[in-house]
């Protein structure tokens, strides 16, 4: 009888059950609050905050429009500095809801 890590029987059992995207949105949606709360002031911090992810594209809720303005003029550097910090590409782009 052969032994299997934890880590691959761990992984077989969360693609079985189609957690895969649900983790990944989790840590996409953490990682990028995580992120705007280095990338943005602190009384910015209140009026930010990413919401959805589906399909490569990053819902964020913005109640400024000042904010707004800078995170559309910094949108890519935003997206390669999330991408980095989650090592791999996976946010292709970004919607905000305001």
């Amino acid at each position: 009888m052969t032994w299997n890590s934890f880590r691959d029987v761990a992984g077989k059992v969360v693609k079985q059950k189609g957690l895969n995207k649900q983790i990944e949105e989790s840590l996409v949606l953490q990682s990028a609050n995580q992120l705007l709360d280095n990338f943005l002031s602190a009384q910015a911090q209140e009026k930010v905050r990413a919401v959805y992810f589906r399909a490569g594209v990053l819902s964020m809720a913005v109640l400024d429009d000042n904010l707004l303005k800078k995170l559309l003029s910094d949108k890519d550097l935003f997206i390669a500095s999330l991408n980095s910090k989650l090592g791999n590409s996976i946010v292709d782009n970004l919607n905000f809801l305001s």
